[in-house]
């Protein structure tokens, strides 16, 4: 054999024990980050990466058992990858069941983003409970910029959908039991359960016939 053969032999080598290696070290990173967050949460959770985390002290953020997150551009392969941000404003909630998997997504909260059991959300997905700016050009345009007549809803996703990659779930949103929101997609409409909707805006595709 050659000794390049040799060479990317002993590089796929580093490469197993970097990535076992930071399995553990983001484990003990992340703990250390939920704590000083007041983040109630189950230590079975696997993390690949560091989230960059801001929850407020009047903020909450609860994970239920066997999370799973992929966090930065090591740990992330899919384009566009970016570390996982979880962002709660004061009074708001961010509430993520178990067996939950995500992937460099960002969740912005500022009333209360609801995640269920056995939910599955691909790379750079983000999700807004909030306008972040007020829709009245007068207010939005004053210097400093005020927050006034700044709209937030709860975005609640239920237990077994599937969120495509680089989907944008904004305010006010449900998405039903099982369903599939292809990547890609801007929800901005309830999806029921057991559909599978994709597009800007999101559309009904069909039904999921793997469910249904």
């Amino acid at each position: 054999m050659s000794l390049i053969h040799y060479i990317r032999k002993a590089y796929r080598g580093m490469r197993v024990v970097y990535y076992n290696s930071a399995r553990v070290y983001s484990h003990i990173v992340t703990t250390f980050k939920f704590h000083l967050n007041g983040v109630e949460f189950n230590s079975d959770f696997v993390g690949f990466g560091i989230p960059i985390l801001d929850i407020n002290m009047e903020g909450k953020f609860t994970i239920g058992k066997g999370f799973w997150f992929n966090s930065g551009k090591y740990h992330a392969m899919g384009g566009r990858q970016q570390q996982c941000y979880f962002v709660a404003a004061k009074g708001a909630e961010i509430v993520i069941g178990d067996n939950v998997g995500v992937t460099s997504i960002a969740i912005i909260c500022h009333s209360k983003i609801a995640i269920g059991n056995n939910v599955k959300i691909g790379i750079n997905t983000v999700i807004y409970d909030t306008d972040f700016h007020s829709l009245d050009a007068r207010i939005r345009n004053r210097v400093p910029e005020s927050i006034d007549g700044v709209k937030s809803k709860p975005v609640t996703i239920m237990d077994g959908a599937f969120i495509g990659g680089h989907t944008t779930i904004l305010k006010g949103v449900t998405i039903g039991k099982n369903s599939i929101v292809g990547a890609g997609s801007v929800v901005f409409k309830s999806i029921p359960d057991e559909q599978v909707w994709a597009g800007n805006p999101a559309v009904f595709i069909k039904e999921n016939s793997y469910t249904s």
